[in-house]
């Protein structure tokens, strides 16, 4: 991205968006114009998986401008990150069972049965010219439109016979806007493994349709495929009662939550806000690592601007010294299923930190509604933002 990722310019690009781009969202939005045009897209996501700017914020910016049925497409697809967080919150199984399959395919004695096929997948090489483009696209910006990531996943799972998890960890390496549960969820609804009996194929007319690509030969891409069988997961009642915010001493800031609200941040401003390494860098890109890296920066220096103390831990010789030398309870705003709350759980058994959640409103009552499928969800988006308003 060219602008630096913070408040002030990711709301610049909501407003850009509202003023030129919104109202013929969903005439446009299913078309991939390339990387110079992005005028028919929002371009938001990255901001939005690090609540750099808050979902009801979008939406709710949005509806001053347009009523819900004008803009109906793009609140739903705002939406869609929420229901695939609510939805895997309720089957944190699911999260576990692919990063064990992740570890299963990353191992060398398995490897070897799909490695060469893998490696031109993931180095653009495969001779199919639109995916090998989409490889270097993604690498080189950290971005693809979402069209074209069903297109990628489609091709990559039933063309090039490769396990849809390596799929999705490619694009979660490279991806600016991944989160685990939208990333793991949509190569799953691909493969056919979400909804019972549907699969996502991709095809040559849909892509020179909707994509600047077309082709002198027909492309060979499968077609004819046998959904998978399916297993139901049963939906968990999450425990969110360690919902905390009282008086906090020290406050530890995970990458989902680069929250500028400031009435959000009323609970940091008597405390010491720790900043650390978040991230598995491993499994990160270059760019994914430096961007994440530039958006603590920038909440740094607006926490910073509001007069709240921070600290950075730049290694584990900082963070070993400073853990060890509090008894008192840390603070984070809850990170949701994925790699971040893995790592805060890690933070808890490492150096036996007491940890405690705050969570937010807008989850809590979302959440509840994201139980089965996507279209029962929809059907609450009109109710959700009413009572949202009304709060």
């Amino acid at each position: 991205m060219k602008s630096l990722p913070n408040h002030l310019n990711a709301s610049k690009q909501l407003q850009n968006f509202i003023e030129n781009g919104l109202e013929d969202y969903s005439k446009k939005r299913n078309y991939d114009f390339g990387i110079s045009n992005r005028t028919n897209i929002s371009c938001l996501s990255p901001f939005i998986s690090r609540r750099i700017l808050h979902e009801k914020d979008v939406v709710f910016h949005c509806l001053e401008k347009y009523n819900l049925q004008k803009i109906e497409k793009f609140i739903q697809e705002v939406f869609w990150r929420t229901y695939w967080k609510g939805w895997l919150e309720g089957r944190p199984h699911i999260w576990r069972l692919y990063n064990e399959k992740l570890d299963e395919y990353k191992n060398k004695s398995i490897k070897t049965n799909y490695l060469k096929d893998y490696n031109k997948a993931i180095s653009g090489q495969t001779g199919i010219k639109c995916f090998d483009s989409w490889v270097e696209e993604l690498k080189s910006y950290g971005y693809l439109h979402n069209h074209t990531r069903m297109w990628f996943a489609s091709i990559w799972i039933f063309t090039l016979n490769l396990p849809w998890e390596l799929g999705a960890d490619f694009f979660y390496k490279h991806l600016l806007d991944a989160d685990a549960a939208s990333n793991t969820l949509s190569w799953r609804w691909v493969a056919g493994l979400h909804t019972p009996g549907k699969i996502y194929l991709a095809r040559q007319d849909n892509i020179e349709k909707y994509s600047n690509f077309s082709f002198s030969n027909k492309l060979q891409l499968t077609q004819n495929v046998t959904p998978p069988d399916h297993t139901t997961y049963e939906y968990i009642q999450p425990d969110y009662s360690n919902n905390n915010s009282k008086k906090i001493n020290y406050f530890l800031v995970n990458s989902n939550n680069l929250i500028y609200d400031e009435e959000k941040i009323k609970y940091l401003k008597s405390a010491m806000v720790i900043f650390f390494d978040d991230q598995y860098k491993d499994n990160n890109s270059e760019l994914k690592n430096n961007f994440n890296e530039l958006a603590k920066d920038e909440y740094i220096k607006w926490l910073t601007s509001k007069k709240i103390k921070t600290q950075k831990l730049l290694n584990e010789n900082e963070m070993s010294q400073f853990f060890k030398g509090i008894d008192q309870d840390f603070y984070t705003f809850y990170p949701s299923i994925g790699y971040e709350n893995d790592i805060m759980k890690g933070l808890v058994q490492k150096y036996s930190i007491k940890l405690k959640f705050i969570y937010d409103d807008y989850d809590l009552f979302c959440w509840p509604h994201a139980r089965s499928g996507f279209f029962k969800f929809k059907s609450k988006i009109e109710d959700i933002i009413s009572r949202l308003i009304s709060n």
